[in-house]
């Protein structure tokens, strides 16, 4: 793996997989067994904690793109960053419903987990993007980079359910792209998504120590 990545992106990438594991485990319990107890809360506010360290990640990476691709590296990280605010507004949102005890009223809770997976829709893409150029440039292994263009393209689908953040669900019982296009998301950034990132940081740790060694 190429080990001129910033040092802290290792750190940072496990911190974001092992916080949006733990925001989503609290999210079904809070529904599954607890029924909407504040683990909702802190669930909301581990999503948008994590949308928020994933701005620095992007960030971080996109250090990366420029000196590879001058005009598209721009482009791939400020996908990236779009996304995680996106996310993190959605959350924020959330955090705000479930601590007044009923829907807003401009955005029902439907339609802030919509914003969500919109949001993580982006970040798919900003992965597939990404994945593909260090698949290109051989930047860390392909078992990696191939998870990585997976996970944004389930992710992606979630782009579908934009007319959900518009239009009220009642409304698309009989259009099922966008209630599919949810789900899809969903499950891309819900199992897929911090997968990759603990695995993305564990091999980064790896490398660095690895190196370090090699310097000793």
């Amino acid at each position: 793996m190429n080990n001129s990545l910033p040092r802290f992106i290792g750190p940072l990438s496990t911190a974001i997989g092992i916080n949006t594991l733990i925001g989503v485990v609290l999210y079904w319990l809070s529904f599954r067994i607890f029924d909407r107890t504040p683990l909702l809360s802190v669930s909301a506010f581990m999503i948008a904690i994590g949308a928020f360290l994933t701005e620095m990640l992007v960030g971080g990476l996109s250090l990366k793109f420029p000196a590879r691709l001058p005009r598209n590296g721009y482009f791939v990280s400020s996908v990236g960053m779009f996304g995680a605010l996106i996310v993190f507004i959605g959350s924020v949102l959330d955090l705000l419903i479930d601590i007044q005890g009923h829907a807003l009223n401009s955005f029902p809770l439907s339609q802030t987990r919509s914003i969500i997976v919109i949001g993580y829709a982006l970040l798919g893409i900003w992965l597939v993007l990404l994945n593909l150029s260090a698949r290109f440039h051989s930047t860390w292994p392909q078992h990696i980079t191939w998870l990585g263009i997976i996970t944004g393209t389930i992710m992606a689908a979630g782009l579908f359910a934009l007319p959900r953040i518009f239009i009220p669900a009642i409304s698309l019982n009989h259009e099922p792209l966008p209630e599919i296009g949810e789900w899809m998301g969903s499950a891309g950034w819900m199992f897929f998504y911090p997968i990759w990132y603990i695995w993305f940081g564990y091999v980064c740790l790896k490398d660095q120590s690895d190196a370090h060694r090699m310097l000793q």
